[in-house]
């Protein structure tokens, strides 16, 4: 349900009274952006807006609204009227109005203000995808000389104690972003760049958003330091490219108004802020667009093409001697910091293993399995898909057989080799099942109960038939969970490190 929240901070459900006057009569005219809203009392249906409601005491001392659109959210108020000192007061919690009424006298009841505006806001689809958007902050775009509108028929200005004061704390004011955005589809979160964990949330997104505040004019009046009247403000909402921080990669503006009753001064641009961006996800066409800058963006994670010659693959007579023969194609990868798994895909020294196994060096020591050790360079890594490829000098390496994924059944035996735990138990070999094929965070995996542990990370996850159909990446371990471990899809794993064979 929607609260009409006048005077609530970061009221971005509801926009609160315009045009509001002293006290005329016991009745008030609720309009709604847009019109044609069902009025409710209590329940009962009364009108649509623009809709006059005049109090009435049959309507008792708890009065609930409701405005009802099709294809809009549902707003609602809850009014408690109440006695003191023989004056009947009216404690709204989305007015904050007194009524001052005699009790024999319903004529009496009084509303300061005769009209009130409601805008409502798209209903969301309940199965729309959330999307994650990092904001890093709001770029104040408005001169600090500008002038701004009028407070009580008076100038206004951002440098001055005004209830603009607050333009020059930007980073402050992103907060009523992410507040607007608060359930719809956009998953936003202010994130900090030049931090480890801001630019590896950029870096997940693909892209990362930067508003600019370009135009605020305001015309209220101010009493007790609560402010009624409008403000209008125009957002450009600019997504930049997580690749190149300096290239803009869409813009979206939206200019809105907010409605003000007796709001505090120092809340009501963030309110404003708040209705531009709960307005920027009712955009229907942003959704699609977004999307796509995150494949673009994927894409150009993949780097240049590395054109591999369609390696020599290991041979074995039997699914016997199978394993023992395979074991020739995997390796360990040595850091000072720990080691991972890898595996070989060319004769020429080729290996693929996980981005987190190399962690950002780039050159590893890998250990063969005939007993000796190769410096190795980092080619590329893919953080997306935590894979990494790595080449070494060398010639005729026994090289791994590229399986196919996608004709993977449920149920169908697995394998997986690697280092476990301790660099002493290289080319460890375990046995289970593909127990399914599942998405986490947008992302496809193989998940398995072979059992993966520590130093794993990197292996091959090998079929029936000898062939690698994935890359054992990582482990789910906790109460009630054992053996449960997941790996990238080989043809996902070759597609985003941009990998091709020659024929």
């Amino acid at each position: 349900m929607q609260r009409l929240q006048f005077l609530l901070p970061l009221a971005f459900i509801f926009s609160g009274c315009a045009g509001l006057i002293g006290g005329s009569g016991s009745s008030i005219t609720l309009e709604s952006v847009p019109q044609g809203a069902t009025v409710y009392v209590n329940g009962n249906q009364r009108g649509v807006t623009p809709y006059t409601y005049t109090y009435d005491p049959n309507d008792g001392r708890e009065l609930n609204f409701e405005l009802r659109h099709p294809g809009y959210v549902t707003a609602t108020s809850t009014v408690y009227p109440k006695t003191r000192n023989s004056v009947l007061f009216v404690d709204a919690m989305l007015f904050h109005l007194p009524y001052i009424v005699d009790h024999k006298s319903p004529k009496m009841y009084t509303f300061p203000t005769e009209r009130a505006i409601v805008r409502l806001f798209k209903e969301m689809p309940a199965d729309m995808r959330k999307q994650y958007i990092p904001i890093t902050g709001l770029e104040i775009g408005v001169g600090e000389r500008a002038a701004l509108g009028k407070v009580n028929g008076r100038p206004v200005k951002h440098d001055r104690d005004t209830p603009l004061k607050s333009l020059n704390y930007g980073d402050q004011l992103t907060s009523s972003l992410t507040a607007g955005a608060r359930d719809t589809w956009m998953d936003m979160k202010t994130v900090r760049k030049g931090t480890t964990k801001g630019d590896e949330a950029i870096q997940r997104a693909k892209f990362f958003l930067y508003p600019t505040l370009e135009n605020v004019t305001m015309d209220v009046t101010e009493s007790k330091e609560r402010l009624t009247g409008t403000i209008d403000l125009t957002v450009n909402w600019r997504f930049f490219s997580a690749l190149d921080p300096d290239k803009i990669l869409l813009e979206e503006r939206s200019t809105v108004t907010h409605f003000a009753n007796k709001e505090r001064a120092e809340e009501i641009l963030g309110s404003a802020l708040a209705v531009a961006s709960r307005t920027l996800a009712e955009n229907s066409e942003l959704p699609a667009r977004l999307e796509a800058l995150y494949g673009a963006g994927l894409v150009a994670s993949k780097g240049n093409e590395v054109v591999i010659g369609t390696p020599k693959t290991i041979t074995f007579k039997s699914r016997k001697e199978m394993l023992a023969e395979l074991i020739k194609g995997v390796v360990t990868v040595d850091m000072e910091k720990g080691h991972g798994s890898g595996f070989i895909i060319s004769n020429d020294g080729y290996i693929i293993t996980n981005e987190h196994v190399v962690n950002g060096e780039s050159l590893v020591k890998v250990k063969f399995s005939q007993g000796f050790t190769l410096d190795a360079t980092v080619v590329k890594v893919n953080k997306d898909f935590d894979v990494a490829l790595l080449k070494v000098t060398a010639s005729d390496l026994p090289s791994m057989a590229i399986g196919n994924d996608g004709q993977l059944m449920l149920g169908e035996e697995i394998f997986a080799i690697g280092t476990p735990l301790d660099t002493e138990l290289g080319q460890s070999v375990s046995r289970g099942v593909l127990s399914g094929k599942r998405e986490i965070e947008g992302r496809a995996y193989l998940q398995t109960d072979v059992s993966i542990n520590p130093g794993n990370s990197g292996g091959p996850l090998i079929d029936e038939t000898g062939a690698v159909v994935g890359v054992a990446t990582l482990k789910i371990s906790g109460k009630g969970l054992e053996g449960l471990g997941f790996g990238v899809p080989i043809s996902q794993a070759l597609e985003m490190l941009n990998i091709s064979f020659t024929k």
